[in-house]
């Protein structure tokens, strides 16, 4: 997919199951955004998240892609730091940019996705959700 090109309903729908199927399986609110990035990726993503998810003790994570840029973040609260951590996120990003360089962008979201929730396992004890929002698929506006 060339950069600003827009995603296909079936492409849209593909990161969007993908994105539902990590929440169900983990208890962790994902959220993806895509798009070009103003300003320095760890502050973007720490404002995304503050405005998805009020209280940093919920459990979230968001995967901060910008083709454009070359540039794929993975970002946690505090609560979810726990279960994917710096080392996983880090295998996540392995993980997409090897699909992206064969020009897979969907693919490798997809694949990020699972290998999250994958390492960061079905939720312990309560439901650790309360106050997130669900993040849909978030095409950057630019």
């Amino acid at each position: 997919m060339a950069v600003g090109e827009a995603f296909s309903h079936d492409q849209t729908d593909r990161l969007e199951r993908a994105r539902a199927a990590a929440e169900q399986q983990t208890g962790i609110a994902f959220a993806v955004r895509i798009g070009a990035i103003d300003g320095e990726p760890d502050l973007v993503a720490e404002q995304i998240l503050a405005n998805q998810v009020p209280n940093p003790r919920v459990e979230a994570v968001l995967l901060l892609v910008s083709p454009g840029d070359r540039l794929v973040h993975v970002a946690t609260t505090a609560g979810a730091k726990r279960r994917v951590s710096d080392q996983i996120a880090g295998l996540a990003v392995l993980t997409m940019t090897s699909s992206f360089t064969v020009g897979d962008l969907v693919g490798g979201i997809v694949n990020g996705l699972r290998q999250l929730a994958d390492a960061a396992g079905a939720p312990s004890g309560a439901h650790t959700r309360p106050g997130a929002r669900s993040a849909a698929i978030e095409p950057s506006a630019r």
